[in-house]
C-alpha cells in the first residue's frame, strides 16, 4: 500500500514538472531576442489580468502600450510568445507592405462552427480573397446611393419611435435606440427585410445576442482570439447558435417568398444570386450556398452593430456632453436641408463638420478596438535580428494609438476640429484607423459612415440631446467584452423635442 502511495505521488510530482517545463517551454523567447516584455506566469502567460476580469483585453493591450516607448513589446498568450505593435511604419508594414507575410487574422477559424466558418472576418486565405472580391460590389457608391431612400425610411421609424414612447421618459437608453436603428438598416438594405426593431421584435433580440451577453460567452469569443486549443477541445462557438438560428429561419423564409414572386431589389441576395451563377463550383449544392448567405447576413449584422451601432451611440454621448458642438452641428444640419428638397449622399456630403464629429467619434471609440494578425511566414522586422515565428500572434491596440497624446494632444477631449481640412493632413499616417487598414480593413466602412450621418441628421433635426441623472460623467467599459463595450451595455441620456 505504501509502495503503491509512494509511487502515485512521484507519478503526480512528475507529471506537475512535466507540465510546468512544457507551459513554460517558450518564456526565454523575447528575453532571447532582447526584446522587452511582459513576464509571463505559468498556466496564464502574461494574461493572469484579464482572465482574472481585472482588465478587458482592450484594456490589457493599452496597459502594452503604455508600458514602454520601444516600437514594439512582447507577451504570452498562455505559452505562445507574442507581441503588440506600436510604431507606425511598423504597422503599416505588417497591414501592407509585407501583407504577404500577415495575410490572416490571428482568431480562429473554427471548422465545427456551422455559422461562424463563414464570417468573412474569420476566413483565412486563399477563401477569404475569393469571398471578399466577390462581395465589394455590394457596398458600391451606385448601391449606396440606392440605398438612401431605404435608411430614410427606417430614419422614420427611429423619429416615431423616440416621439411617441420616450419623450417622456427622464431617461432614454441611446445604445438600445442606435442598435435597433441599424439592425433595422442592414436588414433592409442589404436583405430586403422589415424588421421594425423598436418595437421590441424578436428579431432585434436575435441579433443583439449574436456574440451573447453573458460571462460565458464572453469566455467563448476571447478563447477563439487567444486559447484556440480550448475552442477545439470543447468544440465552442464563435457565435450564439440558438440566436444564429432563430435569424437563419426568418433569412431562408425571405428568400423563398423573394423567388416565389421574383422579387428584384439589387442588394445583397441579388448579389449572391450573380455570384452564384458565375461560381458553381463554388456551390456545387445548396447547404453550402445557404450557409455562405447566412453567414454573410451574420456577419453584416455584427458588422453594422459593432460599428455603426457603437459610433452612433457614442457620438450621441459626445454631443450630450458637448452642447456646443451639438448646437453647432444642428445649424449645420438644418442650413443644407433647407435648400434641398430630399436627402442625397451630395447633400450629406456638403456636412462636413457632420463628417469631423463623426470621425473624431471613432478616433475616442473606435468600434474594434485593437487588430489582430498571425504571422504564415518566418518573418524578420526590418533593420533587426528580430524573429516573429510562423503562426505567431502580432496586435495593434486601436484605442492606444487613437488615445496617444503625441499623435492627438488631450485625447480625452472631443474636438472634432482635428478633422477640419486645415488639420487632418498632419494626423500621423496608420495612427488613426477605426475600421482598420490595408486589405483586411472592414468591408462596409462607406455603408457605416452613410448610416451613422443619416441617423445623426434625422436625430438632431428633430430632438436636442441633453444629459439625464443616468447619464455618466465618464464612460466605464465591461471587462468581459473584447469589443469597446459601455458598462451594462448601456448609455442613457434625454431627448427633448425642438418643437418644445
Amino acid at each position: 500500500m505504501v509502495t503503491f502511495l509512494t509511487t502515485c505521488i512521484c507519478l503526480l510530482v512528475i507529471t506537475i514538472i512535466l507540465c510546468y517545463f512544457y507551459l513554460t517551454r517558450n518564456f526565454n523567447y523575447w528575453k532571447n531576442q532582447n526584446v522587452q516584455c511582459v513576464k509571463p506566469i505559468p498556466l496564464f502567460g502574461s494574461l493572469f489580468s484579464v482572465i482574472a476580469q481585472r482588465k478587458s483585453i482592450n484594456g490589457y493591450l493599452n496597459f502594452l502600450y503604455k508600458s514602454t516607448t520601444l516600437p514594439y513589446i512582447g507577451f504570452f498568450v498562455i505559452d505562445q510568445p507574442s507581441m503588440l505593435i506600436r510604431d507606425p511604419a511598423l504597422i503599416r508594414r505588417i497591414l501592407v507592405g509585407d501583407f504577404d507575410s500577415f495575410q490572416n487574422r490571428n482568431v480562429l477559424n473554427n471548422k465545427y462552427d456551422k455559422y461562424g466558418k463563414n464570417l468573412l472576418s474569420l476566413l483565412k486565405q486563399p477563401k477569404w480573397k475569393e469571398v471578399r472580391s466577390n462581395l465589394t460590389s455590394a457596398f458600391s457608391s451606385r448601391k449606396l446611393r440606392h440605398m438612401v431612400p431605404l435608411l430614410v425610411e427606417v430614419c422614420d421609424d427611429m423619429i416615431h419611435y423616440i416621439k411617441t414612447d420616450c419623450l417622456n421618459l427622464e431617461s432614454i437608453d441611446c445604445k438600445n435606440i442606435s442598435v435597433n436603428y441599424e439592425i433595422d438598416a442592414i436588414s433592409t438594405c442589404a436583405f430586403g427585410i422589415r424588421t421594425n426593431s423598436h418595437e421590441n421584435s424578436e428579431f432585434a433580440t436575435a441579433a443583439k445576442n449574436v456574440l451573447g451577453t453573458n460571462l460565458l460567452r464572453a469566455f467563448q469569443m476571447g478563447a477563439h482570439f487567444f486559447a484556440p486549443l480550448l475552442v477545439k477541445i470543447f468544440r465552442m462557438k464563435f457565435c450564439d447558435p440558438h440566436s444564429c438560428l432563430f435569424l437563419e429561419k426568418v433569412l431562408l423564409k425571405s428568400m423563398k417568398e423573394r423567388e416565389r414572386l421574383k422579387i428584384v431589389r439589387h442588394d445583397f441576395l441579388d448579389l449572391m444570386k450573380v455570384i452564384r451563377a458565375k461560381n458553381p463550383q463554388l456551390f456545387s449544392r445548396i447547404v453550402v450556398y445557404h450557409e455562405m448567405v447566412i453567414g454573410t447576413f451574420i456577419q453584416y449584422l455584427l458588422g453594422g452593430l459593432e460599428s455603426s451601432g457603437s459610433a452612433m451611440t457614442y457620438t450621441i454621448y459626445e454631443l450630450c456632453m458637448n452642447p456646443t458642438i451639438q448646437t453647432r452641428l444642428r445649424n449645420e444640419i438644418l442650413t443644407v436641408l433647407a435648400k434641398h428638397e430630399i436627402v442625397t449622399q451630395e447633400t450629406i456630403q456638403e456636412m462636413v463638420y457632420l463628417d469631423m464629429v463623426i470621425k473624431e467619434s471613432l478616433r475616442k471609440y473606435p468600434p474594434l478596438p485593437f487588430i489582430d494578425r498571425a504571422c504564415n511566414t518566418t518573418y524578420t522586422i526590418p533593420n533587426t535580428d528580430i524573429v516573429i515565428k510562423k503562426g505567431m500572434p502580432v496586435f495593434i491596440s486601436l484605442t492606444a494609438l487613437h488615445h496617444d497624446e503625441n499623435y492627438f494632444p488631450n485625447p480625452m477631449l472631443f474636438d472634432p476640429e482635428r478633422f477640419s481640412s486645415e488639420n487632418k493632413s498632419s494626423i500621423t499616417p496608420y495612427t488613426y484607423m477605426p475600421f482598420g487598414d490595408g486589405y483586411r480593413n472592414c468591408l462596409g466602412i462607406q455603408f457605416a459612415i452613410l448610416s451613422v450621418s443619416l441617423g445623426l441628421i434625422n436625430l438632431l433635426s428633430n430632438f436636442e440631446v441633453i444629459p439625464c441623472k443616468d447619464t455618466p460623467s465618464v464612460i466605464s467599459y465591461e471587462r468581459s467584452s473584447f469589443l469597446l463595450t459601455p458598462l451594462h451595455n448601456k448609455i442613457y441620456v434625454k431627448f427633448r423635442s425642438l418643437n418644445d
